[in-house]
């Protein structure tokens, strides 16, 4: 993808104002498609997103959310996510470098304040963070930013496919010796679960730091490395091609959408039914169905990827163009506002609505609050050049306030 064959199908440079409008327009969609998937952790116990029997209903309707929601949705948003964070570390140090400044001490002043922030929305409000994870790896990944487009996604390949092998070495082979096996006491930990986000707050952060330990020692050096990385680097890659920027041939678009849409739908449903075979409990076969996921999620990103960037041709000056894009410019306070209005809704300092709506209920509260940030959003922006959550981490990486409202005509 480098090179005269990979430029031959660029359809010539674009104005900065409209290679913004297609990365802010790709994280909007980003942004609420991680929430169709994140809503099963925030409404239910967590672990029904890999083993949807566990707990709940999984008949009818229930049924067939779930599976198109894990066909269409379950790590197809997040790699999105991921790769647009890759391409902002260059959009933003290209910035300063244009400037005449380093962007190197304002870069990792940057990732240590989303660290913090990260830090405090895992342990007081979700513990499904994913902020912790990317402060991170942008630290790791920054330092590849002047690899030419084909060796960062080659780059980008190679750490995605560490997380595989040290899961086999580590977990799978171990656990096939010793016999593996469904946990025993999993009705108990899901009872223990419920008893804690259904209660107060400091019960909830109780149970919320287990699962936050857990997620940033060995969900991070298993898998959250490598895949944050993996997936940086391939976004910084795409980015220097063209491709998150809408600067490729609608004949390139549809072609990758086409192809990865072919590979990716009929690979998917094939782990989900291998899964489904094996009643989410065979460790080797519910490992090969999760490889398939975690690949061809990645695949499916690109079809997604493709299809937004297609559609920007004629519809991102419509109404809900402009308002995905709002969503996008403000990805980390409509982030946070997610955990906040979710956990509220469903924890027990709020609602207490944990483990009683089911998935199809679901689906409404999701509907409700991509409304909810599809309208919000554009009017914030009218007045305000950041999303409050922008603001303070622009305000703590500069180390003085910003300008936050916007000045009158």
């Amino acid at each position: 993808m480098n090179g005269t064959a990979a430029d031959s199908d660029r359809v010539g440079p674009l104005p900065a104002d409209q290679r913004i409008l297609a990365l802010d327009l790709l994280r909007g969609v980003a942004v609420l498609g991680i929430l169709g998937t994140n809503i099963q952790h925030f409404a239910m116990f967590g672990g029904t997103v890999r083993n949807p029997t566990l707990y709940g209903n999984l008949e009818g309707a229930n049924f067939w959310v779930y599976a198109l929601t894990y066909t269409f949705g379950y790590q197809k948003f997040l790699p999105i996510f991921a790769m647009l964070f890759g391409a902002g570390l260059l959009l933003g140090a290209g910035r300063r470098e244009a400037a005449g400044l380093d962007p190197v001490a304002f870069h990792y002043r940057r990732m240590t304040v989303l660290l913090f922030i990260g830090l405090i929305h895992a342990y007081l409000i979700w513990y499904g963070d994913i902020l912790v994870a990317y402060a991170l790896c942008g630290m790791v990944v920054f330092q590849f930013r002047r690899v030419s487009s084909r060796g960062l996604i080659a780059l980008g390949i190679a750490l995605l496919a560490a997380s595989p092998v040290i899961r086999v070495l580590f977990f799978i082979v171990p656990g096939l010796l010793g016999g593996g096996g469904p946990d025993a006491g999993i009705e108990q930990f899901i009872a223990d679960d419920l008893e804690a986000f259904r209660g107060p707050w400091i019960e909830q952060l109780r149970m919320r730091a287990t699962y936050v330990l857990e997620g940033q020692t060995t969900g991070f050096a298993v898998v959250l490395f490598w895949r944050g990385c993996g997936l940086m680097a391939i976004g910084m890659g795409l980015y220097k091609l063209g491709v998150l920027t809408g600067q490729r041939s609608n004949r390139f678009y549809a072609t990758l959408a086409g192809l990865a849409l072919g590979i990716a739908v009929p690979l998917t449903v094939l782990g989900l039914t291998a899964c489904a075979l094996t009643g989410w409990d065979n460790d080797w076969l519910s490992f090969l169905s999760d490889q398939i996921i975690y690949w061809f999620g990645i695949v499916m990103s690109l079809a997604w990827i493709s299809i937004v960037m297609l559609a920007c041709r004629g519809g991102c000056r419509s109404w809900l163009g402009r308002s995905l894009a709002a969503v996008g410019r403000m990805a980390l306070t409509n982030y946070l506002l997610q955990s906040l209005l979710c956990t509220f809704l469903f924890y027990g300092h709020g609602l207490g609505l944990y483990g009683s709506v089911d998935r199809t209920g679901q689906v409404a509260v999701v509907t409700g609050i991509w409304s909810l940030q599809l309208i919000v959003s554009p009017l914030w922006l009218r007045h305000f050049r950041y999303g409050p959550a922008e603001w303070l981490w622009r305000s703590l990486a500069y180390g003085r306030p910003q300008s936050l409202m916007i000045d009158p005509p």
